[in-house]
C-alpha cells in the first residue's frame, strides 16, 4: 500500500520518477529540435517537477486506483496544480518562466494549458495503473541497508546539482538585470548628449564643452561595459538558455531576447 512506505522508499519513487521526467522530456525536445537537449534546470538526468508530480499523482489517487477516470481525473488536477504553483514560484524567484504556454490554446496565465494537463492526466494512468506497481515491488524488495546507502548517494549529487543550478540561474538573472540597467542608462545618456548638442552655438563656453566631452567618455564608457556584459552571457549559452530557448521574461524580456537571438537560440 502507499501509505505504508518508508521516507527513504518515497525519496526513490522521487528520483527514479525524476529520471523517467528526464527520459521523456528530453526525447521529446530532441526529437523535436531534432538535436540531442538535456532539458531539465539541472545538470543532472532528473527533471524534479516529475518526481514531485509522480508523488502528487500517486498521493491524490490513492483512494481511486481501481477506476482509470477517477485516476486520470484526480491525477491530472493535481499535477496540473503542481505545474501551475511551480511555474509561479520560479518566476518570482529568477524573474524568468522557464516554460510559457503562453501561445498554447487554453493556457492559464501561460503556466499551464490544456494539452499539459491532457497529457499529465495520460501519465498519471500509466503511472498509478501500470508503472508504479513493478517499480514499487522493486524498492520494497531492496534490502534497506542497500537502498539508504543509494539513496544518500544520489541526495548528495542531485543537492550539489541543485545549488550550482540555482547559482547559475541567479547569475543570469543578475547578467540580464546588469545588461537591462546599462542599456537603459545608454540610452537616457545618448538623449542627453544629443539635447546637449542641440543647444551649442558659437557662444558656448569651455566649461560646456568640457561637460559635454565628459558626457560623451561617460558614454564611451557604457558602450564598453554593455559590449562585455553581452560577452559574459557566454557562459549560458550551453546550459540554461539551450536547455529552455522558449524562455521568457518581463522584466528583462528585451536583454533575455537579445541573449537568445544572438545564440540562435529563439526557438
Amino acid at each position: 500500500m502507499v501509505e505504508n512506505y518508508t521516507v527513504v522508499q518515497w525519496i526513490a519513487f522521487f528520483y527514479i520518477y525524476s529520471f523517467l521526467g528526464w527520459c521523456i522530456e528530453s526525447t521529446i525536445v530532441s526529437v523535436s529540435r531534432r538535436r540531442l537537449t538535456n532539458r531539465g534546470f539541472l545538470t543532472g538526468p532528473i527533471l524534479p517537477l516529475y518526481g514531485s508530480g509522480a508523488l502528487v499523482i500517486l498521493l491524490s489517487t490513492l483512494w481511486v486506483r481501481d477506476s482509470f477516470a477517477l485516476v486520470y481525473i484526480c491525477g491530472m488536477i493535481a499535477a496540473t496544480g503542481l505545474e501551475y504553483a511551480t511555474g509561479i514560484i520560479m518566476e518570482a524567484m529568477f524573474n524568468m518562466r522557464y516554460w510559457d504556454y503562453t501561445g498554447k490554446k487554453f493556457n492559464l496565465n501561460g503556466y499551464i494549458c490544456l494539452k499539459s494537463s491532457l497529457f499529465w492526466g495520460v501519465l498519471s494512468v500509466a503511472l498509478v495503473c501500470y508503472i508504479h506497481v513493478p517499480i514499487a515491488e522493486f524498492i520494497c524488495s531492496m534490502q534497506p541497508v542497500l537502498l539508504n546507502v543509494l539513496v544518500a548517494a544520489v541526495l548528495a549529487a542531485a543537492v550539489t546539482d541543485t545549488v550550482f543550478a540555482f547559482r547559475k540561474a541567479f547569475d543570469l538573472q543578475k547578467m540580464l538585470a546588469y545588461e537591462t540597467k546599462l542599456k537603459q542608462e545608454l540610452a537616457d545618456l545618448q538623449a542627453h548628449i544629443s539635447e546637449i548638442r542641440d543647444t551649442f552655438t558659437e557662444r558656448t563656453t569651455e566649461k560646456q564643452r568640457a561637460y559635454m566631452q565628459k558626457q560623451e567618455e561617460r558614454e564611451r564608457y557604457l558602450s564598453r561595459e554593455l559590449a562585455d556584459a553581452r560577452g559574459r552571457a557566454e557562459k549560458f549559452k550551453d546550459s540554461i538558455l539551450k536547455r529552455f530557448p522558449s524562455a521568457t521574461s518581463k522584466k528583462f524580456g528585451e536583454a533575455l531576447n537579445g541573449v537568445k537571438g544572438r545564440f540562435n537560440l529563439q526557438k
